[in-house]
Parts: C-alpha cells; sequence; structure tokens
C-alpha cells in the first residue's frame, strides 16, 4: 500500500525511526488521526465476506470496489487515465435499501479487506442551517482526511447529498448553491468514501452520477433469512442449534425481516433463556422477534405464531 503524507508527516515518520512503508503508515496515521476530532469515530470492523449474506450480485460488486480500492494509487498513475481523469478520481459508493439491510456491515468489511480505518461521519457535526456553512464543513472534513487513508461512511447521506429543490425564492438559490460547492468537494477528493441511505430516490441525481459505484441492498429472501439466523444462532448457540433446524426454517418462510433484525432478535431470544436457564426454545425465539416488529409498530400475527410453533 501507499500513504498519502505531506512533509511534516514525514519528518514525523523519520524521527521515529521506522524501519518499513507498513510502519511509517501506521506512525503517519497515528500522528492524523486526531485531526477528524469530534467529526467523525471510528468503528470496529470485525467482519469478514464470511459474515455478509447477500445476493451474488451484490457481492460481486463489493469485490470489485474492493479491488479497485487497492489497486486505485497505481491506477491513477498511469498517464492514459490521467489524462482522461483529470478531476473525480475519488473511489465513492452509494450504498441504497432498507435499516438492518448490511449497508455499514458491507462498509465494515471492505475497510478490513483494504486494511484501513473506517470513519462514520457525524452529520450533527456537517449539516448547518447557515447557507454556505455545510460545504465549507465538509470540505474541512475532507481536506482533514485527505492524509489519513481511511475509509469515510456517511450514513443518512441524504441530509447531506439530498435532491435540489425547485428555486422559489432567494434561500433556495442559495441553499442549490451550496449544493454545487459540496459537489465540487466531494470531485475534488482523492480518497474512498461511502454513503449510505435509506432511498435511492432521496440523494441528488448531481452526486450519484459523480458516484463510481451505485448499490442496492434488497431485503433478504427466506433462504437468506435462514442462513442469517443459523449464522447468528450459530455464533452464539453452538452445538445447541441442531434441536432449532425445524424452527429456524418456519421462521425465515413465514416472517420478513432484516439481518439487524434477526440479529437482534436472536440476542433476545438467547438472553430469556438464559434468564429461564434452559435452552434456546421455539418461544424464546418467537418472543425475540415479537420484540423487533414492535419497534416498526407491529406484533405477530397469530398465523405466524402458529406457523413456527406447528413446525417444531
Amino acid at each position: 500500500r501507499r500513504f498519502r503524507a505531506s512533509p511534516a508527516d514525514i519528518a514525523h515518520a523519520a524521527r521515529r525511526a521506522v524501519a518499513t512503508p507498513a510502519e511509517a503508515g501506521s506512525v503517519i496515521g497515528e500522528r492524523t488521526r486526531d485531526q477528524l476530532g469530534d467529526l467523525a469515530a471510528r468503528l470496529e470492523c470485525p467482519f469478514s465476506w464470511d459474515d455478509l449474506v447477500l445476493a451474488p450480485g451484490v457481492i460481486e460488486v463489493l469485490r470489485d470496489f474492493e479491488y479497485e480500492g487497492r489497486v486505485r494509487t497505481a491506477l491513477w498513475e498511469e498517464p492514459g487515465l490521467r489524462r482522461l481523469f483529470p478531476q473525480g478520481r475519488g473511489l465513492f459508493a452509494l450504498f441504497t435499501g432498507a435499516p438492518g439491510t448490511g449497508k455499514t456491515m458491507a462498509a465494515q468489511v471492505l475497510a478490513r479487506e483494504l486494511g484501513m480505518p473506517l470513519y462514520r461521519i457525524s452529520l450533527a457535526t456537517v449539516v448547518s442551517k447557515y447557507i454556505g456553512e455545510t460545504a465549507k464543513n465538509l470540505q474541512r472534513i475532507l481536506s482533514r482526511a485527505e492524509h489519513l487513508d481511511a475509509v469515510l461512511l456517511f450514513d443518512e447521506a441524504d441530509a447531506l447529498f439530498g435532491r435540489r429543490t425547485e428555486i422559489k425564492d432567494a434561500h433556495d438559490r442559495y441553499a442549490n448553491t451550496d449544493t454545487n460547492h459540496l459537489l465540487q468537494a466531494i470531485e475534488a477528493y482523492a480518497g474512498i468514501a461511502i454513503l449510505a441511505s435509506n432511498k435511492r430516490s432521496n440523494i441528488d441525481q448531481a452526486f450519484t452520477r459523480r458516484l463510481r459505484y451505485v448499490l442496492d441492498f434488497p431485503r433478504p429472501d427466506a433462504a437468506q433469512r435462514r442462513a442469517l439466523w443459523t449464522q447468528v444462532l450459530g455464533a452464539i448457540a453452538g452445538d445447541a442449534l441442531a434441536p432449532l433446524d425445524r424452527t429456524i426454517d418456519a421462521l425465515a418462510s413465514a416472517i420478513e425481516l432484516t439481518g439487524a433484525q434477526i440479529k437482534y432478535a436472536a440476542l433476545a431470544a438467547i438472553l430469556a433463556a438464559r434468564r429461564d436457564q434452559h435452552s434456546v426454545r421455539a418461544t424464546h425465539l418467537l418472543r425475540g422477534v415479537d420484540r423487533e416488529l414492535q419497534k416498526d409498530g407491529r406484533s405477530l400475527t397469530e398465523r405466524e405464531r402458529a406457523l413456527v410453533v406447528h413446525a417444531v
């Protein structure tokens, strides 16, 4: 890997008497990491490709993104490409889909595979009600992140990259000017960034056209839900999972949940079982599922409950 470094960064690494490029990158990273301050929070990246339960087509695009992330520095040093693409060399992606469908986990996997830290940008410190301030705040983040050699994650990117409004008054005109400044900041950034949104239509098309990747994360189908239930319960319950096979089949077929909902439902079921001092049963799983559904304003129907109970 190659690292972007200022003369001051290089001098700092030299004073530390680093022996390898990797050590230099680590020292420079430590020096620049604090520059983001309260603008971003570093996320742990414990997940690997095996943890992603997504359609093969989605995985393939994510692997394309990872490959480009690995070779991008050398890629843009090729004279022909530098001439064809004088700007917009940053590696940007838009991940869209319902909450809990794997957008953040995918970003964590990519950052881990690239060997780069992942920072979630705090939109509270970026978005401003004052015209022009939002673009300035974003520019401040990007300029500080320029030498950080990190992946930036803009969660709920709608607030920052939303559709421009029809001009009806002076405020709309200035607001759209702010968006134009955001576009310029994005085009000038040469790093890696991922935008996450619940709906692609919420993002201004002017931003979408400048992104290298636009990827939708659909809700898991029945087969994927079964894989998710098996994966999560297996990680927690281990060998005790076998008696739950038919219950898991019924849950996956009867109840549509996202990956995040399945994970938290499984956690609730495990805790309920431990409280009862018993192995995990269908009743515990149903209790966990019902708790997750209540967050969306609904409960298990009698039909859904019966389908799971009768499968045991």
